[in-house]
């Protein structure tokens, strides 16, 4: 369980860019709830315009029902900018 974000929006310039800001504050919100509230001590790397975020397989009980509604959150959020910057986004959910 997790999420992996790629890429630039390229919707203003360099630090200037509210798509790409809003959906970073998202995503490292929903970091922080994993960490601070869900106690799910998530694995990730970030680098320039990539997030690479995972959750242990073997997370249960309360702590993964957290996980779930914060990362369903961030998706819902994340979901909300790409329909309204469709051009912008690729967004895909995967299952597993």
């Amino acid at each position: 369980m997790g999420f992996v974000l790629s890429g630039h929006a390229g919707f203003g310039a360099h630090g200037e860019d509210i798509v790409c800001s809003a959906v970073s504050a998202l995503s490292q919100t929903a970091i922080l709830g994993l960490v601070h509230l869900a106690n799910a001590s998530p694995i990730f790397h970030q680098a320039d315009g990539f997030l690479n975020c995972r959750i242990s397989p073997d997370l249960t009980g309360e702590s993964l029902a957290q996980a779930h509604i914060i990362l369903k959150t961030m998706f819902l959020g994340i979901k909300n900018i790409a329909d309204q910057y469709p051009i912008l986004f690729t967004l895909e959910k995967e299952e597993v």
